[in-house]
């Protein structure tokens, strides 16, 4: 196998590698744009939920019950931090 050979046969695995490559990281990016644009309002949607959920449950608790949800949440913040 000669030079030339050579130079050729990496010129064409390398050509080849590229128009494989870039039409397929093209697709993985559109495969995941997609699935983030559908993702994310139910995401959004979820948070929301949960944290009106979690205020109306505060709103019909009594007081003691809202005393120590605030007490365990202080506790919370103050270990994260």
């Amino acid at each position: 196998m000669n030079r030339l050979e050579l130079f050729f046969g990496k010129s064409f695995i390398f050509l080849l590698a590229i128009l494989i490559g870039i039409p397929l990281g093209i697709l993985a990016g559109i495969v995941s744009f997609v699935t983030k644009v559908i993702e994310y309002p139910f995401y959004i949607y979820m948070g929301t939920y949960k944290q009106w959920s979690d205020r109306v449950t505060m709103e019909r608790a009594d007081m003691w019950t809202r005393h120590i949800y605030r007490m365990e949440q202080k506790k919370r913040e103050q270990s994260e931090e």
